[in-house]
């Protein structure tokens, strides 16, 4: 349906403008609701008092809330359950992708669960706000300003990496990864390769998503990146701190990044570098050909950032190739002036709390790419979408002109914003055929 007349008309400005008021009037408010309502197991007045709202619930919240502790008992259960089947002595392959099936669509029902709430979405706050002031800020990242190498580093001791058994899925052979984190919550990898088996010299993609985008918590879908294993790549797409598994409780995918402004943004920064150089190290070991740091929206501005800090890792944990989709420069810009964080408010209510001009430019070493990046320019590919006001557009360009990257690899998009160009990529992914060229 994306590739075709439908496809065609939403990749268009009209849908980022709809996207936008979609994910800010009604995804945020509906989904904080329902993780509310998780936590509260069924108690309507402790999610009255967490929500903050000023009068009783509806009639039809009750009916509601005793949904979800059905519906989140029965995901809690398919997930522990596919834990053991996919990590433990194992079933047979039909097992295995019963347990793997039943584990999407159990997450995937209590998600939908958000939707009994219609009735208060209004009355509820998109976001728990836990914004610092500048003086918070800065006492907690005291000594890295002039040190970022200390601050975004890979870990002294590599964390084991456990793999499960495999399935044979829609994109070749599926199987999962998990490891320690050195910052927080156990980190999840979802793997796939081709069924015929890898090629020695098969480059890798360590693919990073976007904020928000929980992609292992709903059935599979049309996936241009995973699509990847038929050129004969591995595909490793790894959850984001604070998303899918690594949610902590109470809290939806990405919020507590949100609620905590520029302080959310650098924790999930270092944290994710961090996972990312584990994960490539594993790579690493495991033989092959080159590897791919790539990502879109959050995801890319993490990994262009990754490849600007790692000048003093060994080799191994560097990056051969980049893929920069919906990103920006200017992550300043991203978060002063981008039409999400302007329509949360996040700008005006830093700015009550004392953020200022000065304030914001000792946090740049932090939050953007001050240098070059360790992989040489023929082999970073930027998508970027000229009508982008989430990741402003010319931030990105300036970042493309920078580095120097070459015209045959630049996918500038006209009259296409930041939730469109995603539906462009499935609909002309010949930027990922760029990237099968450049990694041949």
């Amino acid at each position: 349906m994306i590739r075709g007349t439908v496809g065609r008309y939403i990749a268009r400005p009209w849908f980022d403008a709809l996207a936008l008021r979609l994910v800010v009037k009604y995804l945020f408010p509906l989904t904080r609701v329902l993780q509310r309502a998780i936590v509260s197991e069924g108690n309507a007045q402790k999610l009255i008092d967490d929500l903050g709202l000023k009068h009783a619930l509806p009639d039809s919240s009750d009916k509601a809330l005793t949904e979800v502790c059905i519906r989140h008992h029965v995901a809690k259960s398919a997930f522990e359950r596919w834990k053991v089947v996919m990590f433990g002595d194992g079933l047979s392959i039909a097992g295995r992708v019963f347990a793997e099936r039943r584990r999407q669509e159990t997450q995937q029902r209590l998600l939908e669960a958000s939707l009994f709430f219609k009735e208060i979405r209004k009355e509820v706050a998109p976001v728990q706000w836990q914004l610092p002031t500048p003086k918070e800020f800065f006492k907690t990242f005291e000594g890295y300003q002039d040190d970022l190498n200390a601050f975004y580093r890979p870990p002294k001791k590599m964390s084991g990496i456990h793999s499960s058994h495999s399935i044979h899925g829609v994109y070749g052979r599926e199987y999962w990864l998990r490891y320690d984190s050195e910052f927080g919550a156990e980190n999840w990898v979802r793997c796939y390769e081709p069924l015929t088996g890898l090629n020695p010299t098969a480059p890798t993609i360590i693919f990073l998503q976007g904020l928000g985008v929980e992609q292992d918590c709903f059935q599979d879908r049309e996936d241009p990146v995973c699509a990847l294993t038929e050129a004969g790549f591995r595909v490793l797409r790894m959850q984001q701190p604070g998303h899918g598994f690594r949610k902590a409780p109470g809290f939806y995918a990405g919020e507590q990044i949100f609620s905590e402004g520029p302080m959310g943004l650098i924790k999930l920064y270092r944290q994710w570098i961090s996972d990312i150089s584990v994960l490539m190290n594993w790579v690493r070991q495991q033989g092959g050909g080159p590897v791919v740091l790539g990502g879109v929206s959050l995801g890319a501005l993490t990994a262009q950032l990754y490849s600007s800090v790692a000048w003093n890792w060994r080799d191994a944990l560097k990056p051969d190739a980049l893929l920069l989709i919906g990103t920006s420069g200017n992550v300043m810009d991203v978060l002063l002036k981008g039409c999400l964080t302007q329509a949360l408010a996040i700008p005006r209510k830093l700015h009550e709390l004392g953020w200022r001009e000065a304030d914001y430019v000792k946090c740049l070493p932090f939050v953007q790419p001050t240098g070059h990046s360790v992989v040489p320019p023929e082999k970073i590919i930027f998508m970027l979408g000229q009508a982008d006001k989430l990741t402003p557009y010319k931030g990105g360009l300036d970042l493309a002109n920078r580095w120097r990257v070459p015209p045959e690899n630049r996918f500038l998009r006209r009259s296409k914003g930041h939730f469109s160009l995603l539906i462009d990529l499935i609909r002309d992914p010949a930027v990922l055929r760029r990237l099968t060229e450049i990694t041949s």
